[in-house]
């Protein structure tokens, strides 16, 4: 424990084996942490031997908590594997805070991350909020081209499939710089009002391991009348699919079913708008 005071930020943080990562996306809250926030780690099943070398991870770690501003640090885990969804619920469900933060452990978020997601959900329309991502800078993989966009919102192409557009453009090209109301963001790291995400049950288990729970959760918010938000202004590094690459069979046959899942849900119900802004 930090300080008593009540947090404002609720940031849930799940990991499933990447604690190398896991330790800069950690450092990166502490040194951004300049209104108070609590933070849980839930821990999907990994291999004990190997997390121990990393216990201090799971732990408040006051030194890096240059503001004084982390207000609880908790750890829970999983013995099964549960999932995205199900992980992040479970980190969640204690939560009361205004704001909940939902973030990948391969994500290094930038500085004035939670200074932004506040001046941007001054505008009470706005449920969620997601993040400029770039691959890291040091990326030596093909598959994740040093310094470009990642994410900048995630819309249908023109035959609803789910993309990220400008996938690969240089971080400086002004298309990717421009903060618009989007279908959906990713749920790498997002972060949404807490007591919508309470009133919506968090994310839902039908989507099992993993996969498009994350636009499921979006398009619940805009049935409900709330706004999806990409604000370009914050942002952060991404080191996409770190997870699945070190266990390349975690999530099985899930992305297919899940597809199928989410268009049977959301087909007629006209939300699914093609986005020919991000082309």
């Amino acid at each position: 424990m930090a300080n008593k005071i009540s947090p404002i930020f609720h940031v849930v943080v799940s990991t499933a084996g990447r604690f190398d990562m896991l330790e800069m996306c950690l450092d990166a809250i502490y040194a951004d942490a300049t209104y108070p926030i609590s933070i849980a780690v839930v821990d999907d099943a990994t291999k004990k031997e190997e997390k121990l070398r990393y216990k201090h991870l799971f732990e408040y770690q006051k030194e890096k908590d240059v503001h004084n501003n982390v207000v609880s640090f908790t750890s829970l885990r999983n013995e099964t594997q549960a999932g995205f969804g199900a992980s992040y619920n479970r980190g969640a469900r204690q939560s009361k805070t205004p704001y909940l933060t939902i973030l990948n452990d391969d994500v290094v978020i930038d500085r004035g991350y939670f200074d932004g997601v506040m001046k941007v959900m001054q505008d009470k329309t706005i449920g969620i909020v997601g993040a400029r991502l770039l691959f890291p800078a040091v990326s030596t993989s093909k598959h994740r081209p040093a310094g470009k966009i990642q994410h900048v919102g995630v819309p249908l192409d023109i035959r609803g499939n789910a993309v990220h557009p400008m996938i690969g453009w240089s971080a400086d090209n002004p298309k990717t710089m421009i903060s618009r109301e989007a279908l959906a963001v990713t749920g790498a790291l997002l972060t949404i009002r807490g007591d919508i995400f309470r009133s919506l049950g968090g994310f839902d288990p039908i989507y099992g391991l993993g996969y498009w729970e994350d636009l499921d959760l979006c398009l619940k918010v805009r049935q409900k009348g709330g706004r999806i938000w990409f604000e370009s202004s914050i942002g952060g590094t991404h080191n996409a699919n770190s997870t699945t690459e070190k266990n390349p069979n975690a999530f099985g046959n899930q992305f297919q079913q899940n597809a199928m899942t989410f268009r049977a849900r959301w087909a007629s119900t006209g939300l699914l708008v093609f986005d020919s802004w991000s082309y």
